[in-house]
């Protein structure tokens, strides 16, 4: 792994606002939820629980975490 590399397995990194797409299954079936955040943090664990990153809810008081696996990310602004 090289120096620059990131210790997570997201495209992203904290501070990035990402599109969020959450669909049925992971990432196939039909999209769920679908919302643009910031990631305002990215927890690396190792072992089977694996890597999660934390999105504050536009206009809401709640946060939600996904790890890699369970929603589509794309990065939109830095």
């Amino acid at each position: 792994m090289s120096k620059t590399a990131p210790d997570h397995d997201f495209p992203f990194e904290e501070g990035d606002t990402v599109l969020v797409r959450v669909r049925e299954n992971g990432t196939g079936g039909n999209i769920v939820a679908k919302f643009t955040a910031e990631c305002t943090s990215i927890d690396a664990r190792p072992g089977p629980t694996g890597d999660f990153a934390r999105f504050e809810l536009p206009g809401m008081m709640n946060s939600v975490s996904y790890r890699p696996y369970e929603a589509e990310f794309e990065v939109v602004g830095r």
